[in-house]
């Protein structure tokens, strides 16, 4: 019995999730043609061009007859390159089932020529194909990977070039192939798998980018309370804004708070890397995100770039900052729609994206950190300078440092300008380097991991009305201060629920289960600085 019918499972991609697509393909009498249905994008329908000539040049048969290829389920988008390499790996069953014989007259080790389908079920297929067969890197392996593992798949065939990446997943054995006639051994020919899993032994040595040695917090002088307010902001991932002269020590702060944060699990590894896989920015050398990330737009960026989209939905610098730092410098010149557009995927942590036909969510849980002068020339706190802005000038530029994104963020602090007595260490300011404020960041977490352990929170930064009545109770004295300071500075309610954040997470690095007056009252030293 000669089958006419073959069925390989592959993946697609909507946002960062990976969705199973089962590739089936049929050979009927005919004339000589190669068809492509169910919603395929313009890249795979121009796999037919491709994938007759890997073929043949890798010493496969091409069946003769009409081929059609059906992508399971049809009525959901496909798109990538990825999909060359199943569609291969289908044309290749049919032909076989239609001749009996493989590769150079050899009969196959599937069960392709009695009526069975010659490609495991539990095998899928991911790659790209160059005409001469070589199977070439794609972006997306890992989250295609991820979506394939949950569906039960446990054997994946990924190019070489991605092996390294994908090889974080440990339950499902990764098969990385160089070219179409390493796939089609392991597809019917019955190759054995451990020159796979040695190479990803091998590969597995390597993982991951190393932190940047030069970046610590012992370099920084001075500032006190921007350190503390970074310490309590890396703890509980609460959002800060920073306003201060030019010249101040805002960016190069900022830029040390990864510093400073709790390591990676593994499940934020993969979501990152998936991001960052989906994105097209891993190589083989940095194949796995080992750090947390730090991006820093310029203040032209578009509100695509920024927050993701565009015609096909990729993430934005506030999902490529996901379990991170996302930091907006010189916050009072990005463009007013771009700044809007944040407000509610840094309050949800997710980016929620409509077309037509589909609905592309990505993560952006960040710890968002911005930067601003206090007013745009800069020169608007410094005694020793004049201020030259105009007064429709200040009331644009405060617009921005006090209205509603800027409510958001859970502390500000008023950074003076760095004097001669504190460079010289006669100011008596101690220097503190990364490793120890990390030691009180860690302990925080861990006391929040431990209170939140079977709840949807993971930080005193992720708490919603709900959780901030559940575990931000105030005892008298701090319930009675906090009450005098909404009256006194008109806090809203949402200022409100973020200064309880902020104070539980005080009292966490206070090792205290009671958020007390005097951790209200630092919490409240956060949200009364502006741009006057």
């Amino acid at each position: 019995m000669v089958r006419m019918l073959t069925k390989v499972k592959t993946a697609t991609l909507t946002g960062v999730e990976g969705r199973v697509v089962t590739v089936e393909t049929d050979l009927r009498r005919g004339l000589p043609s190669l068809t492509i249905v169910g919603l395929a994008d313009t890249t795979i329908r121009e796999s037919c061009d491709r994938i007759r000539p890997a073929i043949m040049n890798s010493g496969e048969a091409f069946p003769d007859g009409r081929v059609t290829v059906n992508l399971v389920p049809a009525g959901r988008r496909k798109e990538g390159s990825h999909f060359d390499l199943p569609i291969a790996v289908g044309i290749m069953a049919l032909a076989q089932s239609e001749s009996g014989k493989g590769r150079e007259g050899e009969r196959g080790s599937g069960c392709g020529f009695c009526g069975e389908d010659p490609v495991r079920a539990d095998t899928a297929f991911l790659g790209e194909l160059s005409l001469d067969g070589t199977v070439n890197r794609v972006n997306g392996a890992l989250p295609l990977a991820m979506g394939l593992r949950a569906a039960g798949v446990k054997r994946i065939v990924v190019p070489a070039a991605n092996a390294r990446e994908v090889s974080v997943l440990t339950d499902v054995d990764i098969l990385p192939v160089d070219d179409l006639r390493q796939a089609a051994d392991i597809a019917f020919y019955g190759a054995d798998i451990a020159a796979g899993t040695d190479a990803m032994t091998k590969a597995a040595k390597t993982f991951g980018r190393t932190a940047d040695v030069n970046l610590d917090f012992s370099q920084v002088i001075g500032q006190s309370t921007a350190r503390r307010a970074v310490v309590i902001g890396a703890a509980g991932n609460h959002g800060l804004l920073m306003i201060g002269g030019p010249g101040c020590g805002k960016t190069m702060i900022a830029r040390r708070i990864p510093t400073i944060m709790p390591g990676l699990t593994y499940g934020e590894k993969l979501e990152i890397t998936g991001i960052y896989s989906v994105a097209g920015l891993l190589s083989e050398e940095f194949p796995v995100v080992e750090e947390r990330p730090f991006r820093s737009p310029h203040h032209t960026i578009s509100t695509a770039a920024l927050i993701g989209g565009g015609a096909r939905p990729r993430p934005g610098e506030l999902s490529l900052a996901h379990r991170g730092v996302l930091f907006l410098d010189e916050m009072g010149e990005f463009d007013s729609r771009a700044i809007d557009a944040m407000r509610q995927p840094v309050e949800d942590g997710y980016v929620r994206i409509n077309r037509s036909m589909e609905e592309v969510v990505f993560p952006s849980k960040v710890m968002l950190v911005a930067a601003a002068n206090p007013c745009k020339c800069g020169n608007l706190w410094d005694e020793n300078r004049v201020c030259t802005c105009t007064e429709g000038q200040l009331r644009s530029y405060r617009r921005k440092l006090t209205g509603p994104f800027a409510d958001r963020i859970d502390m500000h602090v008023k950074m003076a300008p760095v004097t001669g007595l504190d460079v010289t260490g006669a100011g008596g300011g101690e220097r503190t380097s990364s490793a120890r404020m990390r030691e009180d960041v860690e302990r925080a977490a861990a006391i929040q991991r431990e209170r939140y352990k079977d709840t949807v929170y993971d930080s005193n930064g992720d708490l919603d009305e709900s959780g901030i009545a559940k575990f931000c109770v105030t005892g008298a004295g701090a319930a009675g201060l906090l009450a005098k300071a909404c009256d006194s500075i008109g806090l809203t309610m949402r200022a409100r629920g973020k200064l309880l954040k902020v104070s539980r997470t005080i009292a966490d690095l206070d090792g205290s289960e009671d958020i007390k007056e005097e951790h209200v009252a630092e919490a409240l030293m956060y949200r009364t600085v502006s741009a006057d």
